[in-house]
C-alpha cells in the first residue's frame, strides 16, 4: 500500500509539533520509515500539560496537520538533556526512547474528523482522499 503514513500524537503534543514549539517526538520503538506523516491527535489528552503550555480547547481525535520525519535516532540521557528544548518532556530520562526528528510542519484549515491506530498506519482511503486534498 502506497501513500502517506500517519503517526497518532496525544494533546497537547501534536499541536506543539504543528507551531513549531516540538521538533522532536519521543517513541519508544522506531522506524525505517522517513517522509510525510499526516499528524492524528488521538482522543486522550493531558489537561495538565495543555495548561503548563497555555494551551486550551486543543481538537482531539482527527487529522490537524503534516509534517515530515527525516531522523530517527536512539537516545540516551546526554542526548535526552541537550535535546530537551526541541522534545519538551518535562520527564526524567528513561532508557530506550529513540527521537523521531520532525521538519516542515503545516497545519490543515480545519481538523479532519477520524479514528486512530497505534503505530504508524495508512488512513482509509475515505480519509486520505480529505487528508490530500486538506494538504493543498
Amino acid at each position: 500500500m502506497n501513500g502517506i503514513l500517519a503517526l497518532s500524537i496525544r494533546q497537547p503534543w501534536a499541536e506543539l509539533i504543528l507551531c513549531g514549539k516540538k521538533t522532536i517526538e519521543l517513541r519508544s520503538w522506531t522506524t525505517d520509515y522517513r517522509g510525510p506523516l499526516w499528524v492524528h491527535t488521538g482522543i486522550k489528552s493531558d489537561p495538565e500539560l495543555e495548561h503548563a503550555f497555555g494551551l486550551k480547547n486543543l481538537f482531539k481525535g482527527g487529522y490537524v496537520g503534516i509534517a515530515v520525519l527525516t531522523e530517527v535516532t536512539p537516545l540516551d540521557r546526554a542526548t535526552w538533556e541537550l535535546d530537551r528544548p526541541k522534545h519538551l518532556d518535562p520527564g526524567d530520562y528513561q532508557a530506550g526512547y529513540f527521537s523521531w526528528k520532525l521538519e516542515s510542519p503545516c497545519r490543515f484549515i480545519a481538523p479532519i474528523p477520524g479514528p486512530g491506530k497505534l503505530g504508524l498506519y495508512h488512513p482509509s482511503a475515505n480519509v486520505e482522499a480529505l487528508l490530500n486534498i486538506a494538504n493543498k
